[in-house]
C-alpha cells in the first residue's frame, strides 16, 4: 500500500501519525537540576568542613572529581545496557507490528474489495426502468421523489376510487336484501369490497414479480388458474347482484320494488361484469406498476453499500493506526546510534556541570578570591582535556 502525505483520495491511505507513539525508552537522565543543587551544598559544606582549602585548589586535585568520574562511567554503562535492551525490545516490538499490520491491511484490502463489488452492482441498478421485466428498479427507488410516479398513478387511482364509490352502494343493496341489521350490512359491504380491491391487487404485485424474476411452469399455471378461478369469482358475484338488483325489495314487510327496476336482465348483468373486471383489472395493474421488486433489491445493496463504507472507514482507520505505530517503532529503532550518542554527550555534560556545581560551592565555602582563581584554572584545564579526547 502506497502512502502519501498529502489528502487522500477514496481507496488511498495517508500515512498519519499514530495517537500514541512508541516510547521505547529504558533510560532517563538522572535531575540534573536537582543534583547541580546537590553538588552546591556538598562542595559548600566540604570547604566550610575544612575538606578543602585553597592550597589544595592549588595543587588542583579535587577528590569529589574522583566520585563523579566513577559516577559518569557507571552512567556510560547504563547507557550502553539499556540501549542493547532498547534495541532487542523495539525488534521484537516491530515484528509483532509487522503481523498486526499485514492483518489489519488484509482487512483493508478485502473491506475495499467488497465495497467496490457492492458500489459496482448499486451504480449498474441504478437505472430507470423502462419496461416490467428489465431488471431496473423505479425512478422512485432512485430519486426518492414519488411526484413523477404520483402523476402516472393518480388517473387510474381516482379511476378506482370511483369505481369502488360505485361498489359500495351496489354491494350495500345486495347484502341488505340478505337481512340483518343496516350497520351490519354497511360493515360487510365495506369489507368485501376492500376483499375485491385487495386480491387484484396482491394478484398485481405476485404478476410483476413474475415478470421481474420469472418463474418455473408451475408458477405460470399457478397465476394462470387464479385469473381463471377470479373470473368464476366475478361471474357468480355479479349473478348474485343481478339476482338481487332485480329481485322485488322487501323493507319492513313492504315490497317497495327492485332496485334495477325498468332495466332487464341482460343490461343489468353486463354492467355488472364490466364494473367488476374494471375495478379488478384495474387494481391488479396499480398493484403489478407498484409493486417493483427491483426497488427493495436496490435498498437492500445500497443499505450494504453504506454498512460495508463504514467498514471499509474503520479498516482503513485500523490500518492507518497500525501503519503508523510500526512506523514510529521503526524510526526509534533506527534512532538507537543517535540516542546512544546523545545521551553520552548529555551525561558528560551533565557530570561537567556537576563538576563545576561542586567547586562554585567549595568557593562560596572558602569566601577567597584566591581560591576562585584557582578553580577557574581547574575548570580550564578539565575543558581542554575534553576537548583533546
Amino acid at each position: 500500500m502506497r502512502f502519501k502525505d498529502h489528502p487522500a483520495e477514496q481507496g488511498e491511505v495517508t500515512r498519519i501519525a499514530p495517537a500514541v507513539a512508541y516510547d521505547g525508552d529504558l533510560y532517563h537522565l538522572p535531575d540534573w537540576i536537582t543534583r547541580r543543587g546537590e553538588e552546591r551544598e556538598l562542595g559548600r559544606a566540604h570547604a566550610e568542613g575544612g575538606h578543602l582549602d585553597t592550597l589544595t585548589l592549588e595543587t588542583g586535585s579535587v577528590p569529589r572529581f574522583h566520585e563523579l568520574e566513577d559516577e559518569r562511567l557507571a552512567e556510560l554503562s547504563r547507557i550502553e545496557d539499556a540501549t542493547e535492551r532498547e534495541i532487542q525490545q523495539d525488534r521484537a516490538a516491530f515484528e509483532s507490528q509487522k503481523i498486526k499490520l499485514a492483518e489489519s491491511q488484509r482487512h483493508f484490502a478485502e473491506a475495499r474489495r467488497t465495497l467496490d463489488e457492492t458500489q459496482r452492482r448499486v451504480t449498474e441498478l441504478e437505472q430507470p426502468s423502462r419496461r416490467p421485466g428489465d431488471g431496473r428498479p423505479s425512478s422512485i427507488a432512485l430519486s426518492g421523489s414519488r411526484w413523477p410516479s404520483v402523476r402516472r398513478w393518480l388517473p387510474a387511482a381516482l379511476l378506482l376510487l370511483l369505481l369502488v364509490i360505485v361498489e359500495v352502494p351496489i354491494l350495500y343493496q345486495v347484502i341488505l336484501s340478505w337481512g340483518d341489521s343496516v350497520e351490519m350490512t354497511a360493515l360487510i359491504a365495506t369489507g368485501a369490497a376492500l376483499i375485491m380491491l385487495v386480491a387484484p391487487h396482491m394478484y398485481g404485485r405476485a404478476f410483476r414479480t413474475w415478470q421481474e424474476n420469472g418463474s418455473p411452469a408451475r408458477g405460470r399455471w399457478l397465476l394462470i388458474a387464479v385469473a381463471l378461478v377470479w373470473v368464476g369469482l366475478i361471474v357468480a358475484v355479479a349473478v348474485l347482484r343481478r339476482d338481487a338488483l332485480v329481485k322485488p325489495l322487501v323493507v319492513d314487510g313492504q315490497n317497495i320494488g327492485p332496485t334495477a327496476e325498468g332495466v332487464s336482465q341482460l343490461p343489468t348483468m353486463i354492467l355488472l361484469l364490466a364494473l367488476l373486471v374494471a375495478t379488478a383489472l384495474i387494481a391488479a395493474d396499480l398493484g403489478r406498476r407498484m409493486h417493483n421488486p427491483n426497488d427493495r433489491r436496490l435498498r437492500e445493496l445500497r443499505a450494504k453499500r453504506d454498512h460495508e463504507q463504514r467498514a471499509f472507514v474503520e479498516a482503513q482507520s485500523e490500518y492507518q493506526r497500525d501503519a503508523g505505530f510500526a512506523e514510529s517503532i521503526g524510526q526509534h529503532l533506527q534512532a538507537a546510534d543517535r540516542r546512544r550518542a546523545s545521551r553520552v554527550r548529555q551525561v558528560d555534560n551533565g557530570f561537567e556541570s556537576l563538576a563545576t556545581a561542586y567547586l562554585g560551592g567549595v568557593v562560596e565555602g572558602l569566601g577567597d578570591p584566591e581560591a576562585a582563581s584557582w578553580a577557574e584554572r581547574i575548570l580550564v584545564r578539565r575543558r581542554a582535556a575534553r576537548s583533546r579526547t
